[in-house]
């Protein structure tokens, strides 16, 4: 999104001929139909690939602990399939919050101003330009009123309003941004409070030079525990073999 505004000013897009009678200015991109994508992909990134590339990575599939008294006859699950019950769970759960919000919170109230011209200059044949090379016409070309006109010009007493409903890309854009501001707040201030707080930590837990005192403890205290873990993996490998001798298996 952050490439897309400079692609979007550089296309002119928001100039009114590049609705068809004047388009020597415009780059030609469709950038409505870019920022359509653009504000598809981010829900699609954040609800659908990342959930489930972690949902697919945690997934056990049942045989880390296969043949051992755990486990002796694991049956081999579908990573995929667990991913794919947990990926629901999430897509259900989003649908109906997006689809609630947008059924309640969609529309939008534009308010307006009318001013009623009483009378044009005698003078004014036509009201707007004919576009060139016989181009769709546009609002755009209608003529500016006079000096004459305006002053005539009287403005309601009572303002009026529109309401238009936003489309589902842009309410749903709108929608993410304004939840990500109250993350970004809460996270945000969370870290900026934490980190003096914790490069003061980082330092006082810093690693220090050892004597040789503290280093022949802790070299002995490693060197039990490898002993420890090399003779439980030796009784494991012995209970594995006898149970395959008897041609049986139990959880005890």
């Amino acid at each position: 999104t952050a490439l897309m505004l400079p692609l979007d000013v550089a296309n002119n897009e928001g100039y009114s001929g590049c609705d068809g009678y004047d388009t020597a200015f415009c780059g030609g991109l469709d950038m409505e139909m870019f920022w359509n994508v653009i504000f598809w992909l981010v829900p699609i990134w954040t609800f659908v690939l990342i959930p489930f590339a972690t949902f697919y990575y945690e997934a056990d599939d049942g045989m880390l602990m296969a043949g051992t008294s755990v486990a002796p006859d694991a049956i081999k699950k579908s990573k995929l399939t667990q991913a794919l019950c947990a990926q629901s769970v999430v897509l259900l759960f989003f649908g109906i919050l997006f689809a609630v919000t947008y059924l309640l919170a969609s529309d939008t109230d534009i308010p307006i101003q009318n001013y009623e011209v009483a009378s044009v200059s005698s003078n004014r044949v036509n009201l707007f330009t004919t576009p060139a090379n016989g181009g769709n016409f546009s609002i755009a070309d209608f003529d500016d009123l006079t000096a004459g006109e305006l002053a005539t010009a009287s403005v309601e007493g009572t303002s009026d309003v529109i309401t238009l409903q936003v489309d589902l890309s842009t309410f749903y854009a709108g929608l993410m941004a304004w939840l990500g501001w109250f993350f970004f707040a809460i996270f945000g201030g969370i870290g900026l409070a934490a980190l003096p707080l914790d490069m003061v930590m980082g330092f006082v837990n810093r690693p220090r030079h050892m004597d040789a005192v503290e280093f022949a403890e802790v070299k002995m205290g490693l060197q039990q525990r490898v002993n420890e873990l090399v003779e439980i993996g030796e009784l494991i490998k012995v209970e594995r073999e006898q149970k395959k001798s008897r041609g049986k298996h139990t959880f005890l």
